[in-house]
């Protein structure tokens, strides 16, 4: 060991002198991916069994637990890196001594004074064991530290072990022979697994001293995983330190690569509207290689040729610009928000149990909302308007045939006795239409749909008798009837928010600020989110635009969640460029502190004033909870069928009608207003009469109940 040791030392004293001149040679230097050598290792063997390898020669002596030795050796290496992973391997001898030691005082003697006493004995195992080793894995580099790891593979070559026994005490007691140490046992090892498995890790450095030759320090682990006999467990763990010298083989020289770039741009005067417009231009590389003694330069030379083209100032871009007045005048305020006012309401919509077609046809309107599918459809959800809710006239009745499974409804099918001839046949097929939309679409079994004809007189029972169009288009329906109740049932929506005021109820926008050439159209649009409430547009440049807000946007902004009211605008000019610019308003809501009940009584017969008895029993499930201080509003209404003075002088009879009626059933009542309007004003929620369902609608008293919320609650 201490020779081999010399050897490095002596190498390394003569190598030395090499490192100052490297250190001053070229900032470039050869790179050598590998390196062959040899070197020097020893280290510590940590011994360790499974308690079970006893004392050779004597049977009586204890296990063995384990120990330590000394391991001494000689290697050979390679290793090959490109880059920053390569291989490492390496072959070589290695000469390892073990000592394991044991004591035993189970057997008892006697002393030189007699007395028995125990015989304490010390034994030790010796072992040599020479072995070929050799390892083969990979390596990492950082720097020029390197880190190892893979398989290690070592084959014992005749190891032999020597088993002594040492007697400790008493001191009068001595072996046959007379010594108090004797050797039981020097052979060669038995039943030895030559060869030995296992898994190395390690670290080194590598210490340059010339462009090839480098001075490796190491250290390494060997983790066994073979026995080195199989019985009693015995393995070799080894923990060296090394030293090697290699050279290097395979020289690469180091890349340096050197980047030039030549720009030339060349000006040209253009005839285009483009102002200077600067066009990068393709570029042409070329490459040269010098070869040095330690490195090779590579040029890299990029040549481009720029062009920069001057035109006439680029045209105006279109761009909206505006503002929204109050009114259309510059100096006029502008609108600083949209505020909306309403009052919450509780309502019953009454259900007009009747289907209305065109004349000779049996086909289901177009303005009746016919569903694919129910899937998502609720009445609560509806409009809080009775003509849009009539709509959905026959999705009503379906929705709650299918809550109410034991209800069964009929159909009554009629034909104008005019304009149709009471045609029978006609009568039939809009029923079987109405039939076959619940059966279809509601799933309604048939069986609980009864049909009820007249095949000899097919016109209705009390039909309009009015000699117009209006008056005939009433008569072409059918009609729904049940006993329960629920089915025909009102609409009932509770607390939702009527509005009662909004401002302003026009805008202006002013745009004639807005820039471009030749501006040939423009689009304005009003957006409650991702609703549009108003579209307008126009040719050649925007200058004022009037923008209504009418009832049902109001309502509809009332109702949204939205914070502000978009007014977006597009302009366009003669070449197709598009500008566009988006402003929006801030929405105030209020609410004030009265809540109104309202009760529109199911329409009266046509040119009658009689309370019947589903009008008596409506009213008084209305004002069955009603406060002495609640104020109470009776106001009638007639179609626009008629002399006007006649339907005015009806709508009044109606209202004194149901007044009378309040007054017997509730004497304290605090009525505060009676008033018959005919048809100069519509009843809410009817949006016009040209349509048979609204006419019948209209035919009306409407009751309301006004309260604070602190009643209602």
């Amino acid at each position: 060991m201490k020779i081999l040791l010399n050897i490095v030392l002596i190498i390394v004293v003569l190598c030395g002198s090499h490192v100052s001149t490297i250190a001053q040679d070229a900032n470039f230097q050869l790179y050598n991916p590998i390196h062959i050598g040899f070197g020097v290792s020893g280290g510590l063997g940590l011994h360790s069994t499974n308690s079970t390898l006893r004392c050779i020669g004597d049977p009586a002596c204890p296990t063995y637990e384990g120990g330590t030795g000394g391991m001494v050796g000689i290697m050979g290496n390679i290793e090959w890196m490109p880059n920053n992973w390569g291989m490492r391997g390496s072959i070589g001898f290695m000469q390892s001594s073990v000592s394991m030691t044991t004591k035993d005082d189970r057997a008892f003697v006697k002393d030189g004074n007699g007395s028995i006493v125990p015989l304490i004995r010390e034994h030790a195992l010796n072992i040599a064991m020479p072995m070929m080793t050799m390892d083969l894995g990979l390596q990492a580099s950082f720097g020029k530290s390197r880190v190892f790891f893979g398989p290690s593979i070592g084959l014992l070559l005749n190891p032999s072990w020597q088993s002594t026994s040492t007697l400790l005490s008493p001191n009068t007691v001595t072996f046959s022979s007379g010594s108090r140490d004797t050797i039981f046992l020097d052979q060669e090892i038995p039943n030895v697994n030559a060869l030995q498995f296992g898994f190395g890790i390690g670290f080194g450095h590598h210490i340059p001293i010339s462009k090839k030759i480098v001075l490796i320090p190491e250290i390494s682990a060997s983790i066994p995983f073979s026995t080195i006999i199989a019985g009693p467990a015995w393995k070799q763990t080894a923990i060296l330190f090394g030293m090697s010298i290699r050279w290097g083989m395979g020289a690469v020289k180091e890349e340096v690569i050197r980047r030039a770039e030549v720009i030339d741009t060349v000006e040209v005067n253009v005839d285009e509207r483009i102002g200077s417009l600067f066009i990068e231009g393709q570029k042409k590389s070329t490459r040269t290689i010098e070869e040095f003694e330690t490195y090779r330069m590579i040029t890299e030379t990029t040549v481009r040729t720029d062009t920069l083209k001057i035109g006439l100032p680029p045209k105006q871009s279109p761009k909206p610009i505006f503002t929204v007045h109050i009114a259309q005048d510059v100096s006029s305020e502008e609108v600083q928000h949209i505020m909306v006012r309403g009052q919450l309401v509780t309502e019953a919509f009454p259900i007009l149990p009747m289907v209305f077609f065109s004349e000779a046809d049996a086909n289901l309107h177009s303005r009746y909302r016919q569903l694919r599918t129910i899937e998502g459809f609720s009445s609560d959800n509806l409009e809080p308007l009775v003509s849009e809710q009539h709509k959905d006239i026959l999705n009503i009745i379906g929705e709650r045939l299918n809550k109410n499974l034991q209800a069964n409804i009929t159909l009554h099918g009629y034909s104008d006795p005019v304009t149709e001839k009471s045609d029978c046949e006609l009568a039939s097929r809009r029923v079987a239409t109405v039939r076959e939309y619940l059966a279809n679409v509601w799933n309604i079994d048939r069986t609980r749909i009864n049909i009820d004809m007249d095949r000899r007189r097919c016109s209705p029972e009390n039909p309009t008798m009015s000699r117009i169009p209006q008056g005939y288009e009433e008569n072409r329906r059918i009609e729904v009837t049940t006993d329960q109740k629920d089915i025909l049932a009102p609409v009932i929506r509770s607390r939702y928010v009527e509005i009662t005021d909004y401002s302003p109820k026009e805008m202006h926008v002013n745009a004639m600020k807005s820039k471009g050439e030749n501006i040939i159209s423009w689009k304005l649009e009003s957006q409650l989110g991702d609703s549009t409430l108003l579209t307008k547009d126009g040719s050649q440049k925007p200058l004022w635009i009037q923008v209504p807000i009418e009832q049902d946007d109001a309502r509809r902004i009332q109702q949204s969640s939205n914070d502000g009211l978009q007014i977006s605008m597009i302009i366009q000019d003669n070449e197709g460029d598009l500008g566009s610019e988006e402003i929006q308003i801030p929405i105030q809501r209020d609410t004030t502190n009265f809540a109104i009940q309202r009760l529109s009584l199911m329409h009266f017969p046509v040119q009658k004033s009689t309370l019947d008895k589903q009008g008596r029993n409506a009213i008084d499930a209305f004002l069955k909870d009603l406060e002495d201080n609640a104020s109470i509003s009776i106001v009638g209404y007639s179609d626009n069928l008629g002399n006007a003075q006649s339907n005015l002088e009806l709508s009044k009879e109606r209202a004194e009608t149901v007044y009378s009626y309040i007054k017997s059933i509730k004497p304290k009542s605090n009525i505060i207003k009676v008033n018959g309007l005919g048809s100069t004003a519509l009843p809410p929620g009817i949006r016009s009469h040209e349509l048979p369902e609204s006419r019948f609608l209209s035919r009306t008293v409407q009751i309301e109940i006004m309260r604070t919320w602190k009643n209602m609650e």
